[in-house]
């Protein structure tokens, strides 16, 4: 089983973590906003 990856929205900074990005973000609403993140940059965007 593969591990799961961080996403962050482009528009509003969301991170999701899992297999894929939401196709739409649950937070600002847009559609394939979500590009693959490492674990050090998931972790300074949530810090802030």
């Amino acid at each position: 089983m593969a591990d799961k990856k961080f996403f962050r929205c482009n528009v509003c900074n969301d991170i999701h973590h899992g297999m894929n990005g939401p196709e739409i973000c649950p937070t600002c609403q847009n559609k394939n906003v979500y590009v693959e993140i490492d674990k050090e940059e998931a972790v300074k965007v949530m810090e802030i």
